[in-house]
């Protein structure tokens, strides 16, 4: 941690009023706080861990007050990481002079998943990081952090009162047929024993396993009501004031049949658009890639938890205006989100249902799971060809969540543009974004640019800076406040008849639209005509009653940061008002008329 980096991070602080889910700040002039203990174990139960700030005071506009001892500081810290949780935890810790006072940054580290969840030995509880703040752990969710220490079993456990006339028969034919095309072991047994043998049955009774039903099951809701897919449509900007939702449906069946459905309503539900490549051809485009869509979905069938603590959870589908919202109960095992997409990288929390789902097809002859650990290099390639930018990964611990921005298609003159300059191959997916979108006018800064593309400041850093590298970007300002834009020299390559507005907020190329048809609203600043629609999309969700940050955060699309910050001015300015106190989990927000 360098000073010129808290200075970025203390920036953004200021800007959004209010501290962040992987940023704290405690005062800490006169002495110690005590209240220390719960964001300690909420950092080290949340994957990646997290920063405390000491010095900074968050009531007087995160003003930099000083530590009352950086080494006393530090010491106490240390001593009650050893002797107050449970296990103990560790931290990095840097002694910095920030705004001509001292403060003291620390970096929690997350606890591996044998020592989780981690508690305070004073009260017995453990928290975990969420948007809103610390919040207690429930017993539940103590539960899945205690599976989570081995290797996950539960999808062979059997199902009692099951047999092979429980799965279904179109199903379970392609099955057997798929076994013994993969493997001349499995082609020389019985049907039986190849169902026995691969995990479908379990048990000297041969009843059918939570894989092998899940599956393969004529209908596994049966048994387990909850491993179902949740759908909605988000509301629209026309639609009627109170109205929750469109087109909410409720997927089940076997995974390939879930899979398929929940698939066509994406499909129903989205728009096509006219996109002209290099080559000058148009060509009709999914709002969303049909390939990445069916492996976010498949993904998320095979590697929901299916614990018992977690079978009270269904997965989520969600469409608005901006992006696709999937959830699922569980989070990451055995892998973390810096590590999706890499080649060869994979870990199974269902090894037996993703083993089964390699040879099960769906109605439309598609495997459930193609092979292993491509699956989210698929979505990668399938939206790098699309020209656009990656997803959004969100790992909680307790749940997974991944959102696909639907703003970034480029348009043909830009991708035309983008041809034409040299320095424009060597750039990422998100450079080159970004770089269109200082074409058309807009700016960046590394806050703005982060809640663009999801990523953490030091990332962000690092592509803006790779930008001014490439000599496709200038910076102007301190580091903190710094600007960067378009230079001279390629602002004047324009076309004439470019447009004037971002790709990222707005475009003049008209879709052909199917059922859903909204306006693209601006979110790549806090300020103006952003801030606006901000409020606006806020309470049109308030106006069906009141909702924590957390669920605002979800319903809404807009990031943590953005709900944030547009609550803290709408409160200033009477038009909500918090129910509960800041920074508890049980705390909503109510829109006043």
């Amino acid at each position: 941690m360098h000073v010129e980096e808290l200075a970025s991070l203390v920036s953004d602080l200021r800007q959004e009023g209010s501290d962040t889910p992987e940023v704290e700040v405690k005062r800490a002039a006169g002495g110690f706080p005590d209240s220390v203990l719960p964001t300690v174990s909420a950092f080290a139960n949340t994957p990646g861990g997290g920063t405390i700030v000491f010095g900074l005071d968050e009531r007087s506009g995160f003003a930099a007050v000083g530590v009352y001892d950086a080494a006393a500081c530090k010491a106490t810290l240390a001593t009650k990481a050893r002797q107050a949780l449970d296990p103990p935890v560790t931290f990095e810790a840097w002694d910095l002079t920030f705004e001509g006072v001292a403060v003291l940054v620390v970096k929690i580290h997350e606890q591996p998943a044998h020592g989780k969840p981690c508690r305070v030995l004073s009260s017995g509880k453990a928290y975990l990081r969420s948007y809103d703040g610390d919040y207690e752990l429930s017993q539940v969710e103590e539960q899945a952090f205690v599976a989570n220490r081995s290797t996950p079993v539960f999808d062979q456990q059997p199902v009692p009162g099951t047999t092979t006339a429980d799965l279904r028969a179109d199903l379970l034919a392609s099955y057997l047929t798929s076994c013994r095309a993969s493997s001349t072991a499995l082609g020389a047994m019985s049907d039986e024993q190849i169902l026995y043998r691969t995990g479908v049955t379990t048990g000297t009774d041969r009843v059918l396993s939570l894989a092998g039903l899940l599956a393969l099951g004529t209908y596994p809701q049966q048994h387990v009501p909850n491993c179902v897919i949740q759908a909605s449509v988000a509301p629209r900007s026309s639609d009627p004031a109170g109205t929750r939702a469109a087109d909410v449906r409720r997927f089940d069946g076997p995974l390939p049949l879930m899979l398929d459905e929940a698939l066509r309503w994406v499909q129903r539900n989205t728009r096509t658009r006219v996109r002209f490549g290099i080559d000058g051809q148009a060509r009709d485009e999914p709002e969303f890639p049909v390939e990445a869509v069916r492996e976010l979905l498949s993904n998320a069938l095979i590697h929901r938890d299916v614990g018992p603590y977690a079978l009270t959870q269904a997965i989520t589908l969600r469409l608005d205006e901006r992006q696709l919202i999937l959830s699922n109960p569980g989070g990451l095992w055995g892998i973390t989100v810096d590590r999706l997409g890499k080649s060869g990288v994979t870990s199974a929390r269902n090894g037996h249902l993703l083993r089964i789902c390699q040879n099960v097809r769906s109605q439309e002859g598609n495997r459930v799971v193609e092979a292993l650990a491509s699956g989210i290099p698929a979505v990668l390639e399938s939206l790098r060809n699309a020209g656009m930018v990656p997803p959004r990964f969100h790992d909680q611990g307790i749940s997974f969540t991944v959102a696909v921005p639907n703003h970034a298609l480029l348009a043909a003159d830009d991708l035309t543009w983008l041809a034409a300059l040299p320095a424009a191959a060597s750039l990422s997916d998100r450079q080159r974004h970004a770089l269109v979108a200082m074409r058309h006018g807009q700016t960046w800064t590394n806050q703005t640019f982060r809640e663009t593309f999801p990523m953490d400041s030091r990332e962000a850093r690092t592509e803006l800076a790779g930008l001014v590298e490439a000599g496709v970007a200038t910076a102007e300002g301190e580091r903190g406040q710094r600007i960067y834009r378009l230079p001279d020299a390629l602002t004047g390559q324009q076309d004439a008849g470019s447009r004037t507005t971002s790709p990222l907020t707005s475009s003049t190329h008209e879709p052909h639209v199917a059922p859903r048809t909204q306006p693209q609203p601006t979110i790549v600043n806090n300020t103006g005509a952003g801030r606006r629609i901000h409020w606006e999309t806020i309470k049109r969700q308030l106006q069906t009653g009141e909702k924590s940050a957390s669920e605002l955060v979800i319903a809404t699309g807009l990031t943590a940061r953005q709900v944030q910050y547009a609550l803290q001015q709408m409160r200033e300015a009477g038009l909500v008002v918090l129910v509960g106190s800041q920074g508890r989990r049980e705390s909503r927000y109510r829109a006043i008329p």
